[in-house]
């Protein structure tokens, strides 16, 4: 991934503001020119049933509505000189994003919902369900309603926390890093020595697996450092991956983090879930899931 050309902005509106795209903006100096906004009429609302069959004027209606916010959005991004389309359409709200997300060829999906300050912060099941089956990088909004963002975008990308297991995904996540390019203000790169890593080895064992760690984040800040001139710090830490990212937040003063991820979707999965999903959840910042590359869009 070289650049973020494009955007797919699935929305309820009562889920994803205006606001939360808004804040999406300065991606405009990592290449950004198009957003697609998606709004799904599922089917189940609107559904053929033997007593009153398809409720064609609800959905017209839906439509309409869908239509008329899409076109003065349009004209907002219009006046930031950001090109914008609308999709909207019939059927299952997950299954959708991702048929458009590949149909359109975005290089990022926004999902999730805004949250008030009273509320817990959860992912509903159609981003759980995205975040599982996507080949698309994942952003998942996690921006309270009332909270205060002066310049819009301006605090997103300001300290990009870059979490690496230095697997596959992580190299795709690293190259998302990478293709953020000026938007980004500073990186701090963390691996999480797990505690799964301390009950298998032997103390002498586990220095050599901190050698290791340590030279590989040297190796990611200095092509961080190259390709994209931003400030990188590097940090090894020990304990449980997703509880010490989620705690990086607070340390770094993190503004967004970036993880790779395997995309699995088994029953184990559905049930325990991987660390960065469970990041995905327990963050009080917005979170880029990037899945491991594989030849289909979606499965």
């Amino acid at each position: 991934m070289d650049a973020i050309r494009k955007v797919l902005f699935p929305t309820k509106f009562e889920n994803l503001s205006f606001q939360c795209l808004e804040r999406l903006l300065s991606l405009r100096e990592a290449g950004l020119e198009e957003v697609v906004f998606l709004f799904v009429i599922d089917r189940d609302e609107v559904a053929f049933n033997l007593f009153s069959g398809f409720d064609k004027k609800l959905a017209d209606s839906l439509r309409e509505e869908a239509r008329l916010q899409f076109e003065d959005w349009g004209k907002t991004l219009a006046e930031k000189g950001l090109a914008s389309r609308h999709v909207i359409e019939v059927g299952s709200p997950e299954a959708k994003v991702l048929e458009v997300s590949c149909r359109e060829e975005v290089d990022l999906i926004v999902a999730g919902r805004q949250s008030r300050p009273e509320d817990a912060v959860y992912l509903g099941g159609t981003t759980m369900g995205v975040l599982r089956r996507s080949a698309i990088p994942v952003y998942v909004c996690k921006h309270a309603v009332e909270s205060a963002c002066p310049v819009p975008g301006a605090e997103v990308f300001g300290r990009v926390l870059f979490a690496t297991d230095f697997s596959e995904p992580s190299m795709r996540a690293q190259a998302f890093v990478r293709a953020l390019g000026r938007a980004v203000k500073r990186v701090d790169v963390l691996h999480v020595i797990t505690d799964r890593d301390f009950q298998k080895h032997t103390p002498d064992e586990i220095k050599a697996v901190e050698a290791d760690a340590r030279d590989r984040l040297d190796r990611v800040r200095a092509d961080l450092v190259r390709t994209s001139g931003v400030a990188v710090e590097i940090h090894l830490v020990g304990g449980h991956t997703s509880s010490q990212v989620v705690q990086a937040v607070a340390d770094y003063g993190s503004t967004l983090i970036v993880m790779g991820t395997t995309g699995r979707h088994g029953v184990r999965e559905m049930w325990l879930g991987s660390a960065s999903h469970r990041v995905a959840e327990q963050a009080p910042v917005p979170v880029v899931l990037v899945p491991c590359d594989r030849e289909e869009c979606y499965v």
